[in-house]
């Protein structure tokens, strides 16, 4: 068969790949280079101010090997490497109040007198409290849950660090994480609170990306928009004033996009569509330790969340570990998302825009029949929305498409993106 897949993100890349062997797979994406929110400074991205040779995420900057099995499966199957983090995936919290909390490992890295430790061990106790209460509220939580992530916060310190973990996550502001879909956000959260093993790409993220392009034996055409018309006989896609014919076609775009991409959408796929909205974010890419510095903090983390002293809440991420560099070093690299007045401007080595969906729960509620619908009209979709909203869910999406249409499986793998 001849396959359109529209998208170059994880999902459709993932879905190009799998379904690469057995088809004639034609992969569109309208930016220049592939790879969605896998923006690699120094890889897939040129930034003259960075040092020659260094290579830093500036996107999706790590994985959980627990957590992301077809995506390890995959990476192994393309042959790309991935490196265990020593003393990986945990935070610190610091309040706008001068408060910080350190998980166990934050602690470790942070105090390395016992008692201090211990003192910071104590603090944590009565989040550990609302933790373990948390988990059994959201025990009732599923796909199907309708409501958001405020049904199961308040205002209290635990709630501020969920908030600011999912705003990481999911690249949202602070105050859209309220009205987040439950149904997404919680079975996620519910894994990765517990002991996980991270991983990352050495080279950065984007390493992936390229490996992934390369071993396609079909096409790719980049900077190039598309529109989709389904007819009784096959699927046509429009580009620069031409024409060409599919039997089936993949929509692997965000699903704020899917109408703009849709020239004959019908009235069941305006309405599963319709309620998604999106916008542009920027992660910066910095040099300044001044956050850390300015709250007597020596040991950063892979994500550090920030309650703002002027309002509004941010995060940094530390890429030294990240990048295989000194820790610490004579220079230690962050990134930052909605930190406002923190960051030294003259140290900000790149800005990255980032296209998002914003996954509320009234627009996730025809997840379930997009799902049960997938191959009507020789249209299908794939897409980390249509799983846990991460790269998991990216590639669990494509397995069960390339699964329908006869394409690559992953081994020891089995699709839970299905229909239900």
């Amino acid at each position: 068969m001849r396959v359109a897949v529209i998208g170059g993100g994880a999902s459709g890349l993932a879905t190009a790949w799998l379904l690469d062997a057995g088809h004639e797979v034609h992969l569109f994406e309208r930016e220049e280079v592939l790879g969605g929110h896998i923006r690699t400074v120094g890889g897939n991205v040129e930034c003259p101010s960075l040092p020659p040779g260094l290579r830093l995420d500036a996107g999706v900057i790590e994985f959980d090997r627990e957590d992301f099995p077809a995506f390890h499966a995959w990476m192994e199957a393309v042959g790309v490497p991935v490196r265990a983090l020593q003393d990986g995936g945990f935070t610190n919290l610091f309040l706008a109040d001068g408060r910080h909390y350190h998980s166990p490992g934050g602690l470790a890295a942070e105090h390395p007198r016992l008692v201090e430790r211990l003192q910071g061990l104590v603090q944590l106790t009565p989040l550990m409290l609302r933790l373990r209460r948390f988990r059994e509220r959201t025990a009732v939580c599923d796909v199907s849950f309708p409501g958001s992530m405020d049904h199961f916060l308040s205002e209290d310190d635990f709630s501020v660090w969920i908030r600011c973990l999912l705003m990481y996550a999911y690249s949202m502001h602070y105050d859209e994480v309220r009205g987040l879909s439950a149904a997404l956000a919680v079975p996620m959260l519910r894994s990765f609170l517990e002991s996980n093993a991270w991983t990352c790409i050495p080279g950065g993220v984007s390493s992936y990306v390229d490996a992934v392009a390369r071993s396609l034996r079909g096409s790719v055409h980049l900077a190039t928009e598309v529109k989709v018309l389904r007819q009784p006989e096959g699927v046509l896609v429009r580009r620069d004033g031409s024409e060409q014919r599919f039997d089936q076609v993949v929509l692997a775009v965000p699903p704020h996009r899917v109408l703009s991409v849709l020239a004959d959408a019908d009235e069941a796929e305006r309405a599963w569509f319709g309620a998604h909205e999106g916008h542009t974010v920027y992660t910066l890419l910095h040099t300044d330790f001044g956050p850390y510095s300015r709250r007597g903090v020596h040991a950063p983390s892979e994500f550090d969340l920030f309650e703002l002293p002027g309002g509004g809440h941010g995060y940094n991420a530390y890429l030294n570990r990240l990048a295989g560099l000194p820790d610490p070093g004579p220079v230690a690299y962050g990134l930052a998302f909605d930190m406002g007045a923190e960051i030294d401007p003259s140290l900000v080595l790149h800005r990255q825009p980032h296209e998002v969906g914003l996954y509320t729960d009234s627009a996730l509620l025809s997840r379930p029949d997009v799902l049960s619908h997938n191959g009507r009209h020789n249209t299908w979709y794939a897409g980390a929305w249509l799983g846990d909203g991460l790269h998991e869910g990216a590639v669990q999406s494509a397995l069960a498409v390339s699964e329908a249409l006869g394409g690559r499986t992953l081994t020891g793998i089995s699709s839970t993106t299905r229909p239900r």
